[in-house]
């Protein structure tokens, strides 16, 4: 079965494996289907995040300082 002939959906991560393992599809398949995926890095945004634990701010995590900030108070 070519590539092409394959639903998209039989690539998805959740199933791949059970797909391997019942020989629906390849690994030849699979790195093939991959490949030929778009890259979309740099349609990506960082952002920051503020981790909330029982109403009270733990600490924040920015991507761009490359981890997380104390609290001031």
């Amino acid at each position: 079965m070519s590539q092409t002939t394959l639903p998209e959906d039989i690539f998805d991560v959740r199933k791949r494996e059970r797909f391997l393992q019942e020989g629906l599809l390849t690994q030849d398949q699979v790195d093939a289907y991959l490949s030929s995926l778009e890259d979309c890095a740099d349609n990506m945004e960082t952002s920051a995040i503020q981790m909330v634990s029982h109403g009270r701010v733990r600490g924040n995590i920015s991507f761009e300082d490359g981890g997380p900030e104390e609290d001031e108070g």
